[in-house]
Parts: C-alpha cells; sequence; structure tokens
C-alpha cells in the first residue's frame, strides 16, 4: 500500500533505487520522511509548501495507525538494505520530540503514534534518547510530554502488551521516573493513577502500581533481613513487618515470600564443612524461633497456600535443603500457620510446577499420614 497520496511506485517506492547519499543526508532522509521539510534549530521553516513530494510524508497523513504505518514500513524496507541509517532514525525522532511544541495536535498525535509504530516494529533507535527528550521543564510544565506518553502508550498497546510497553521504559530508564511526566507540584501517586485511568491506560496503572510496590518489598527486605542478621528480638521483628506494610501498604500475599526470603536468608551457613544434618538443624531452629512472623500473616488459604510455594520454589533452588520440605510443612502445620485443607489442596491440584513430582513424593507419608488422622477422627465422631 502506498503512502498517502502517492501514485503506486512513486515517488516514495523508488527511493531506495535512487543515487541519493545515505551517508551524507542520513537525518535529512528521516527529516523530510516525518515532516516533509528539513528541521532547524527553531523549526521556523515548518511551513513550506509548493513541491507535491514534500506532503508525502507522515505529517501529512491522516492521524491513524492505518495512514501512518505505510510509511514506517517504508523506513524499514529501507533499513534492512541500509542498517547504518538507525543512527539517522534515532537522531531525527530525539530532535522532533524535542521540538514538539512546535506542532500543532493533530502533527503531535501523527508523531506519537509514529514513534510507537517505530518501537513495535523494532526498528532499532535506542529507547533512552528518544523517550528521555520528552522530560525537559517546558514540555512537562505545559502538559505536552504528558499528553504525547498517553497516544504513544495507546498506540504501542494496541500492538504489543504491557510487559513489552515496561521493559521499553525500562531500556528507556524511565520505569522510576514516570511521576517526572507531570509538572513538580503534582507528582503524586494519586494523580498518576487518576490520570492514566481517566485516559483509558487502567494497565499502566497496575504496572506502575506493582512497580512502587516492587521497590517497597525491597525498602521491607533489607529492614527485616538487617533485623534478623543482627539477631534482634522477634517482637521488634514483628513490629517493622507491621509498621512497613502499613505505612507501605502492602499486599500480604506480597509480603509472605519477602517473610519467608529474610529468615532463610538469615541461615548461618559458616563453612563448607558443615554438614546436611547441620544445615536443616540450622534451618529448622531459625523457623521455630520466627514462626510467629507466619503466624500473624498467614490468616487465609490463598495465603497460605503462597507460603507452601514460596517454601517449595525456594527449597527446589537450594538442594542443600531440598529433602527438609515435608519436616518445614510439618512444622507449620504443628503451629497452625499452615491448615490441613491447604496441605490437601496443595498435594491435589495447587502446588507450584517446580520439582512437583520431587515435592510430592517426599510428601506422601504426611499426606497420608493426614488422611488416615482425618479418617479416625470422622469415625470417633460418628461413634
Amino acid at each position: 500500500m502506498p503512502p498517502r497520496g502517492a501514485p503506486r511506485g512513486a515517488p516514495l517506492g523508488g527511493i531506495d533505487q535512487s543515487d541519493l547519499d545515505y551517508n551524507r543526508y542520513n537525518e535529512t532522509f528521516f527529516e523530510v520522511l516525518f515532516t516533509g521539510w528539513i528541521l532547524s534549530a527553531s523549526s521556523s521553516d515548518k511551513g513550506r509548501e509548493g513541491d507535491d513530494d514534500l506532503h508525502l510524508n507522515v505529517l501529512a497523513a491522516g492521524a491513524t495507525r492505518q495512514e501512518i504505518l505505510p510509511y514506517i514500513k517504508f523506513m524499514q524496507m529501507i533499513m534492512r538494505k541500509k542498517p547504518f541509517l538507525v543512527k539517522g532514525l534515532e537522531a531525527t525522532l530525539c530532535k522532533l520530540l524535542r521540538q514538539l511544541e512546535f506542532f500543532d495536535e493533530e502533527g503531535k498525535a501523527k508523531l506519537a503514534i509514529a514513534t510507537a509504530l517505530v518501537f513495535n516494529m523494532k526498528l532499532g533507535p535506542l529507547p533512552e534518547p528518544v523517550m528521555q527528550s520528552l522530560l525537559d521543564d517546558a514540555k512537562v510544565n505545559k502538559g505536552t510530554s504528558l499528553s504525547f506518553l498517553v497516544a504513544f502508550c495507546k498506540e504501542y498497546l494496541s500492538k504489543d502488551p504491557i510487559d513489552e510497553l515496561d521493559m521499553l521504559f525500562k531500556r528507556a530508564r524511565l520505569d522510576n521516573k514516570m511521576l517526572n511526566f507531570f509538572p513538580q507540584g503534582k507528582r503524586t501517586i494519586d494523580n498518576f493513577n487518576s490520570y492514566f485511568t481517566e485516559s483509558g491506560l487502567v494497565a499502566l496503572v497496575d504496572l506502575n502500581k506493582k512497580r512502587f510496590s516492587d521497590a517497597n518489598l525491597k525498602t521491607l527486605e533489607a529492614e527485616l533481613s538487617a533485623h534478623i542478621k543482627e539477631e534482634g528480638s522477634v517482637k521488634e521483628g514483628l513490629e517493622i513487618t507491621s509498621a512497613k506494610i502499613d505505612e507501605l501498604k502492602l499486599e500480604i500475599v506480597d509480603v509472605i515470600p519477602v517473610l519467608w526470603r529474610c529468615v532463610m536468608d538469615s541461615v548461618q551457613r559458616s563453612n563448607k564443612s558443615s554438614t546436611q544434618q547441620q544445615t536443616h538443624q540450622s534451618v529448622l531452629k531459625l523457623l521455630r524461633t520466627w514462626i510467629k512472623l507466619f503466624q500473624i500473616h498467614c490468616q487465609s488459604s490463598r495465603q497460605e497456600l503462597v507460603l507452601m510455594n514460596t517454601i517449595q520454589v525456594y527449597l527446589y533452588q537450594d538442594t542443600a535443603i531440598l529433602k527438609l520440605f515435608p519436616q518445614i510443612i510439618k512444622l507449620m502445620y504443628d503451629a497452625d500457620v499452615i491448615d490441613e485443607d491447604t496441605i490437601m489442596l496443595w498435594h491435589r491440584k495447587g502446588s507450584s510446577p517446580k520439582g512437583r513430582q520431587v515435592f510430592l513424593s517426599d510428601m506422601e507419608p504426611f499426606i497420608k499420614w493426614l488422611q488416615e488422622a482425618s479418617e479416625e477422627e470422622e469415625s470417633s465422631d460418628d461413634e
């Protein structure tokens, strides 16, 4: 499909066969393809008109994916033959985004769609210099950068999943700077959530919540781990945990794996000569000491199942204590941390795929004991 207004086979279709010196006019080529003119420092020559060929560009197309896509596909075709052009494309995108204020609202929308398509189609420019070009105070304070970001995200997510967008933001070093798109006085989580929710980007709100949650969980993990390793009291450890959960608004199901790692990473494995039995004893001793941590924060079957699978995966990754799984679960069961129903659910269908058969096999004696105890209890009730 030729770009809008272009007869089939002309004139863009023949550019790749032309004698254009791409090495010399690398950036110029993309500037004309995006805008129809050569960009200056101020874009004061924006109004050039007269040559019909100048109207074969992204800004002359309609503000839709369908109409802009042929231009991006054309860039892709040229760049497959001349990969060195990627630097020219990157420099041009940076220049366009820095000069975003010189374009009208429709032009900004077209550039947002085109930029998203460039990354959707993986044409090769680095996300960091391109996306960071939006974060200057003038554009941020006017709301220009934020509006562009919304249009960019909507277009990008129409083709690729939120995980891909998250990876793009990480490569652009924006994953922890999303609030910087807001003016200084509005850089709050509440503003972020309400703005992007109203803009129809709930997926971005959820992504950012997870990102902040992960950062807050690391804060809890660092503080609690340090406390346990310094052999601080259980009471103070519980206070640290409860305070951080309230202060950082953490979800308990997300906290449980952190609690487990904090305790287990504090197990003393002083030297290579330690026997497996000594290691197992150290693990069980520390768990008994800190069992209150799990008693308080495992209050539902879902939380208990999360704990069981956290233990399973952790032990699967540490073969020195892999065979300790039944003893740990028995300890948790005896301390009323994990209920019988949760253990049976885990056994039937709730276990992690990691080492599943090994753990199910190791748990068979304990499962059998639970079943027999349950049958005896039912028989006793009948009598």
